[in-house]
């Protein structure tokens, strides 16, 4: 499932298609902050997701992403794949990913031909885990 929101959430502006954790999905549609969505119409660009795990979408002609997150650091271990049953035929799979203070780039393997759907999660929330 995803979720539009019809409220700010997370970073997250209003009118923006996301794609997050089906439980919290449920609470804010519940809390009437959102209402049911489909994946396939997760808003493209870059983004702010102040959460620990996301889908984002690549726009066509892109090969990067880049997520805002204030929650990352660049010591922040960052996972992403290719997260669609029929995938780009160019951005085949996340090649890298850069994690910065207060971002992350993901880099495809090419600039998309279609949407892409990536998931990502952030494994550990910088050096402030190891202190």
């Amino acid at each position: 499932m995803a979720v539009l929101l019809t409220q700010p959430y997370a970073g997250y502006a209003t009118g923006t298609v996301v794609n997050i954790n089906t439980a919290t999905e449920l609470a804010l549609i519940a809390q009437s902050r959102a209402v049911a969505s489909t994946v396939a119409s997760t808003t493209t660009g870059a983004v702010i997701a102040n959460l620990n795990q996301g889908i984002c979408a690549v726009a066509a002609a892109a090969g990067s992403i880049v997520i805002t997150n204030n929650l990352c650091d660049a010591s922040t271990h960052v996972t992403a794949y290719v997260s669609q049953a029929a995938a780009d035929v160019t951005l085949l799979r996340v090649e890298r990913i850069v994690p910065a203070a207060g971002s992350f780039t993901i880099y495809g393997t090419a600039a998309a031909t279609a949407t892409t759907l990536i998931a990502w999660r952030l494994e550990n929330y910088g050096a402030s885990v190891l202190n």
